[in-house]
């Protein structure tokens, strides 16, 4: 979680945005932190107040903070002398998720290499097994959304992508495959910049249906690992966004159908 220090930083940030001064409601505050929000960021918030670089601008209905002009010189100095370090937590902004999607994971702890994207992943309320992704950059005004659509659809990206997957695994001797191979076979499901291809391999390993095997240049070796799509509950689910720290193969739920 980000310190009181990292929080003071970004706060002030919000508020002084490219040189443009943002009077910004309480509310709004919160949900730009919104994960990452704890009491440290109370903290911090007080600590500005405290010190009078922001004030306070009280309505009978919601409080809005805005820097103090008479100490602007001393938030920029805030904001210089203290990012000559970056924090990961506070380098990526709150996202609001698509309509109807629940927040699953980021793909971050398993980036291998520093041009790696990285991905915000959701799965729908409504069929666990239909996933959207948000791919996160330093400017995420306008975050894109990438709807994969359901493993339960046929016709979805992701089915499709996944039937390339297990085909491409039969037909080689050594069962394996890159993303190139899915793009190959599966161009317009892959999508542009093959985003919905790389998607597509975070979340079948996540879910333990392929695994890395070798890394060559910039390419991972993939193979299928034996499970297969199947509907989730929602304590399936959950179970496994609890533990997707641990390894890929162990944080399925054991009643997975193999």
């Amino acid at each position: 979680m980000p310190s009181i220090s990292e929080w003071r930083i970004w706060i002030l940030q919000q508020l002084i945005s490219g040189g443009i001064h943002n009077i910004l409601l309480e509310r709004r505050l919160r949900e730009e932190a919104g994960r990452h929000y704890d009491t440290r960021f109370d903290l911090a918030l007080t600590s500005l107040m405290d010190e009078g670089i922001i004030m306070s601008l009280e309505s009978k209905r919601e409080k809005k903070y805005v820097v103090n002009f008479d100490k602007l010189d001393e938030a920029q100095k805030i904001i210089n002398s203290e990012t000559s370090y970056k924090s990961p937590t506070i380098i990526q902004p709150y996202i609001a998720e698509p309509e109807g999607y629940i927040y699953w994971f980021e793909n971050k702890e398993n980036r291998k290499f520093k041009k790696q994207s990285t991905y915000r992943v959701y799965f729908k309320k409504t069929d666990q097994m239909d996933f959207a992704a948000q791919l996160m950059t330093q400017s995420m005004t306008n975050p894109k959304t990438l709807y994969m659509g359901s493993l339960n659809e046929p016709d979805s990206y992701i089915s499709k992508l996944w039937r390339a997957a297990s085909t491409i695994a039969e037909e080689r001797k050594d069962g394996t495959f890159i993303l190139q191979d899915l793009q190959d076979r599966e161009r317009i499901a892959c999508g542009n910049n093959r985003q919905r291809g790389k998607i597509a391999l975070i979340i079948f390993r996540t879910l333990g249906y392929i695994q890395a095997v070798e890394i060559k240049g910039n390419s991972t070796i993939f193979k299928i690992s034996g499970k297969k799509p199947f509907a989730m509950t929602l304590d399936e689910v959950f179970n496994m966004m609890n533990n997707k720290n641990s390894d890929v193969n162990t944080n399925i739920d054991k009643n997975m159908v193999t």
